[in-house]
């Protein structure tokens, strides 16, 4: 009997696992989602780098400031005697070379840059002498213009110190800076003016004491005004060194410098400094300075802020005695700039305040005679405005405190 016989049954079966088709979608989707991660680091990790370089920017920023007005604020220390200003300018020497030939000698000097595009140098002026500070008649005519000088017996003045003479109130007669070469003698030779005084020799050599004939006016100081002497003279001790604290931009970097025997300069590519300059903080595109004046040396209450240029017939680049007595601040102006461009213009084109002031940028202070920002002169990367940057300005006012307790 023939059996028919039943095939063994098969199981249908899938092999477990994905298609490629699969795969590679899994794939594209994980490559897009790794791509969004890494550009949002990367722009977070932008964004990092540029507000911390800001905010750097702006903290020493704001320390470069609170250095310029502690030097403001000692300005024209040794430069008054009995509420008048020893000179309006002074000869100088040092090491064989004229320093000053009767250039303006102010307790805050502040040189225009020439436009609203250039920056502006602030030169503040002060004695770091130690004790007190009055000044020292002279009471006996110099007999030549490099002789020494005979002043009053309580003179505070030692060797290798330095001093100033002038004649307060005489616009015309500059001082003269000088070092005392040995011991000051003690002695009754004093012009008939006093029993006891000292002599203060001045050696020409030396570091600061010229030869005659080496400045343009040289005068014989006196006890007064007197067979060619010009007095009442007065000698102001200037401590072991003169210095002319100074600020300015270089390279947009704030500098700060002796001007008195410093002449700083840079260069780019590294960054990098000479001449004596100290570098206080990068990335300043720009500085602004102006003087308060006041109506009258005899008043303390500032009414307008001016250029250092001439206003209202004052040549504020120079002023006489009579006007410099009128100049009871400074107010300073740093714009700072991000570190790197954005992709974007993120700065306005103009800015104008409240008191009608058109800034090429942001605006400063909001009065008539703010001084004018102008950024469309600024150094940028190629390709790039000076509006892809981000700016920010700090500002301050600086009361000149001895100028205000000497008048």
């Amino acid at each position: 009997m023939n059996k028919t016989l039943t095939p063994p049954l098969r199981l249908a079966h899938r092999a477990g696992g994905f298609t490629l088709v699969e795969l590679m979608v899994a794939m594209t989707i994980g490559l897009v989602l790794a791509l969004a991660v890494s550009l949002t680091m990367l722009s977070m990790g932008h964004q990092f780098r540029v507000v911390g370089a800001t905010s750097a920017a702006q903290v020493n920023s704001q320390l470069a400031l609170s250095l310029i007005n502690e030097a403001g604020r000692s300005a024209g220390v040794g430069l008054f005697n009995n509420g008048q200003p020893l000179c309006q300018s002074f000869n100088a020497w040092r090491g064989g070379t004229v320093v000053s030939n009767g250039a303006p000698l102010m307790p805050a000097r502040i040189v225009d840059g020439g436009s609203a595009t250039a920056s502006d140098r602030i030169v503040f002026t002060a004695s770091d002498a130690t004790g007190p500070l009055s000044g020292s008649p002279v009471l006996d005519a110099m007999v030549t213009a490099n002789a020494s000088i005979v002043v009053t017996h309580s003179a505070l003045l030692a060797a290798n110190d330095l001093a100033i003479v002038g004649v307060p109130g005489a616009a015309a007669t500059p001082c003269l800076l000088f070092q005392v070469t040995a011991a000051p003698a003690v002695g009754v030779a004093c012009g008939g003016h006093a029993s006891q005084c000292k002599t203060l020799a001045r050696a020409a050599g030396g570091s600061y004491n010229p030869p005659a004939g080496t400045f343009t006016t040289e005068p014989r100081y006196g006890f007064e005004t007197l067979g060619g002497a010009i007095g009442p003279a007065v000698v102001q001790p200037f401590g072991t060194s003169f210095r002319q604290e100074a600020y300015a931009l270089l390279c947009d970097t704030l500098v700060q410098y002796n001007a008195f025997t410093d002449n700083p300069t840079c260069s780019t590519g590294p960054l990098s400094f000479g001449g004596g300059g100290n570098a206080l903080v990068t990335d300043i595109v720009l500085m602004h300075a102006q003087y308060g004046i006041s109506s009258g040396a005899a008043s303390d209450v500032v009414t307008d802020w001016v250029d250092a240029v001439t206003v209202g017939g004052v040549n504020w680049a120079a002023p006489t005695a009579t006007e410099a007595g009128r100049i009871k601040a400074v107010r300073v102006v740093l714009v700072s700039r991000s570190k790197e461009p954005a992709p974007d213009l993120v700065t306005a084109a103009s800015c104008t305040n409240s008191g009608g002031v058109v800034n090429t940028g942001p605006c400063s202070f909001d009065d008539a005679q703010a001084p004018v920002i102008d950024l469309s002169g600024t150094t940028v990367v190629a390709g790039q405005s000076w509006r892809n940057y981000r700016y920010r300005v700090h500002q301050a006012v600086i009361p000149l405190r001895n100028v205000i307790w000497s008048n």
